[in-house]
């Protein structure tokens, strides 16, 4: 059974797929624990080693403390050219300080990216609205994406698989090409920037099945004819 919700009550559900990880992961967020392992040593001190040259108005493009000197450009685990990245480092630049509090907050909204996207995702499969938000709000919680905060760039990679998911669905199912394509396009430079080669691999498997199975669905199955109305 389906149930039609109103704008204001979709808005809503949004926020607060935006907000759960924050409230799951609470005792980080109010420094009860600390965030371990590659965090602090590796990815946190690239940010930091980037964000001191920013405020003193240089763009620092390599790293001279590496073997004999290294392209930080070019090194995926100071995500460089991932766009969010330097949002953050704009918000820190306003804050005055770059800190690894603020660090561990911007790692964790990586999973609200992410659940916002496997909800527009599972709707636009015409999953039913409980169904779509109660399974992206369990799948947050889950072990494997709430023990990767210690690996940021994956968590930020991660975040946007369901968003190419979405962009596949549209392009295969949906008249919005043109929508489908901007989301395809921008999830996977994200994916590609994000800095966590590993899931640039296992996502080009993960998708491309997703991919042949619904244009299976799509010209072998009665479903998607009768209950996917995009």
């Amino acid at each position: 059974m389906q149930f039609k919700i109103t704008e204001n009550q979709n808005k809503t559900l949004i926020f607060l797929l935006v907000i759960w990880p924050f409230i799951f992961l609470s005792p980080y967020v109010f420094k009860y624990i600390d965030i371990g392992n590659d965090f602090e040593l590796l990815y946190f001190s690239y940010k930091k080693y980037i964000f001191e040259f920013i405020i003193q108005g240089h763009f620092p493009k390599w790293s001279p403390s590496e073997s004999l000197g290294y392209p930080i450009i070019f090194n995926p685990f100071a995500q460089y050219f991932y766009f969010p990245s330097w949002l953050l480092f704009l918000f820190s630049y306003i804050l005055g300080s770059f800190t690894k509090y603020t660090y561990l907050i911007y790692t964790i909204f990586g999973l609200s990216i992410y659940n916002v996207g496997q909800f527009v995702w599972l709707r636009s499969l015409n999953i039913n609205i409980r169904y779509a938000f109660y399974s992206t709000i369990i799948t947050c919680i889950g072990i494997k994406l709430t023990e990767i905060i210690r690996f940021p760039n994956a968590v930020h990679t991660i975040a946007w698989f369901p968003w190419v998911l979405y962009s596949i669905t549209i392009l295969s199912l949906s008249t919005k090409k043109y929508l489908g394509v901007l989301i395809l396009f921008f999830s996977t430079l994200l994916i590609f920037t994000a800095g966590y080669p590993y899931y640039i691999l296992y996502g080009f498997i993960f998708f491309s099945i997703f991919f042949f199975l619904i244009l299976y669905l799509k010209y072998y199955s009665d479903y998607f004819s009768e209950n996917i109305l995009l």
